[in-house]
């Protein structure tokens, strides 16, 4: 089943690149790219710093806030990690705090105040990093071809000139997985950089309400943003970044409401498992 948090993330590795193809030389007049050279433009910069950043490793800290029908928080949980790019095992957390109860819609799972999750006794398999996995899951979709890809009006972000891209999935897609319907309804935005070709920003939503886990619940809104803060001088690749997601699932006679908040930061030289993150 899929975590919400994690959708979040493989939205975020939708937006900055989806394929395996090479990267577009750039052209002399940049108003003759088209969307797609520029989304496997972005795609390439984004292999290349994937690659460039296993020499480093960084934290990525999630808030999860569960609400009421009036905005009440019933819920919350903050969980702090150690990403390490290229690591294909688990991510190391190093903090967990939760209060009450979240659900994260894993075959009914919940995640208490003691930070465990109670459910039903199943086979176990082997964890996966989550960060790795979602690349994985963006070309096994083959999200780059399942949407319809726009160039608009270039625009500003992050203290940058960018390429600005629209993306909406086309019709009569297959739809026989859960994760197909999700992808088969998001739609949203991208902006690129006109200097590298780096994903600034990006933000899509659900167009309408989509089954997912069982045939009585429907994710009714899913609403992601990601953004790339400015360089620091000539570090390009060492940057801090945030996303946000929203969602809401109905069920018959209730409806669950989430909120998720991402930032990643304090990069540094790679270390050995159980080794603490400095201040950078």
């Amino acid at each position: 089943m899929i975590n919400f948090a994690r959708v979040a993330r493989i939205a975020v590795v939708t937006a900055a690149g989806l394929s395996l193809a090479t990267e577009v030389a750039r052209a002399e007049d940049s108003e003759k790219l088209s969307a797609l050279e520029i989304f496997d433009s972005a795609l390439a910069r984004f292999e290349a710093n994937r690659e460039a950043l296993e020499k480093w490793q960084y934290c990525q800290t999630l808030t999860t806030q569960q609400v009421d029908s009036s905005g009440k928080i019933v819920a919350q949980g903050r969980w702090q990690s150690i990403v390490r790019p290229g690591d294909s095992g688990p991510l190391e957390y190093t903090s967990k705090q939760v209060e009450g109860k979240i659900s994260f819609f894993e075959a009914g799972t919940e995640e208490s105040e003691t930070g465990r999750v109670a459910k039903a006794p199943a086979p176990k398999k082997k964890e996966e990093n989550q960060v790795e996995s979602a690349v994985e899951a963006v070309r096994k979709y083959n999200l780059r071809n399942r949407y319809n890809w726009i160039r608009l009006a270039d625009g500003m972000t992050a203290g940058e000139t960018a390429y600005v891209l629209s993306f909406a999935p086309k019709a009569k897609q297959n739809t026989s997985t859960r994760e197909e319907r999700f992808f088969g309804l998001l739609a949203g935005q991208m902006w690129v950089s006109q200097r590298d070709f780096t994903v600034l920003k990006a933000e899509g939503s659900l167009l309408a309400p989509c089954s997912l886990f069982w045939i009585v619940a429907r994710v009714t809104t899913f609403r992601f943003t990601y953004q790339l803060e400015p360089a620091t001088g000539d570090n390009r690749l060492l940057r801090r970044s945030r996303a946000t997601a929203k969602t809401v699932v109905s069920f018959p006679f209730f409806k669950v409401r989430q909120q998720h908040w991402q930032t990643v930061d304090k990069y540094e030289a790679r270390r050995a498992r159980g080794s603490s993150l400095g201040t950078r």
